[in-house]
């Protein structure tokens, strides 16, 4: 379990079939062989864990072909694309963001980038079929593993307001129109918009 706080902006590189290589600044000396660690919202195995005489980390994932199919990992991995890191929760631990399982639901699209005074509007495609009725305002969401709130929400499109500390320590930074991003919704909201039923 994780709480979308994002902990470092690490790289992902394509090894094989299926086996990747994420680098990382962030310290994983704690991590152990087969600990989760969040990778733009999905919660992967990480093996072969390694620190570089530079200080930094890498280990290896295996991507399964769900995955592949559910999320943005898949793409452009040949050009090192930057990824949110985030290890998993241990007990007290602070929870400043919201639960976040690491389960992506849906990918995708960001419409537009809006630089505002003081802060960032993203605008994303809504098309999600059923699971849309998680798109409320001041609903919780995970975008790349990093827990958002939803401002506002029109017919096809919905919009988060990301400050500055976020955009300057996420992947936000780096994303551009019609690039594809993870979704999670809040896993809270699963359960009692199903015990309302």
């Amino acid at each position: 379990m994780f709480t979308g706080i994002i902990q470092d902006i690490g790289e992902i590189h394509y090894l094989k079939e299926g086996l990747y290589e994420i680098h990382t600044k962030l310290d994983l000396v704690q991590c152990k062989e087969g600990s989760s660690i969040c990778c733009n919202g999905v919660c992967l195995t990480a093996k072969n864990i390694k620190k570089n005489l530079d200080g930094t980390f890498v280990f290896n994932v295996n991507i399964g072909e769900e995955t592949i199919l559910r999320s943005n990992l898949g793409q452009n991995i040949s050009n090192k694309k930057k990824i949110n890191i985030e290890k998993s929760l241990s007990i007290g631990d602070e929870i400043g963001g919201h639960f976040v399982y690491g389960h992506v639901d849906n990918t995708t699209l960001i419409k537009e980038i809006k630089i505002l005074k003081n802060s960032w509007q993203f605008d994303f495609e809504k098309n999600f079929d059923n699971n849309n009725k998680f798109i409320v305002e001041k609903a919780s969401i995970s975008i790349n593993g990093i827990s958002l709130t939803i401002s506002n929400v029109k017919d096809k499109i919905f919009s988060i307001s990301v400050i500055d500390h976020t955009y300057k320590n996420t992947n936000l930074q780096f994303l551009n129109p019609d690039d594809l991003v993870n979704i999670e919704f809040d896993y809270l909201a699963r359960f009692v918009i199903k015990n309302e039923k």
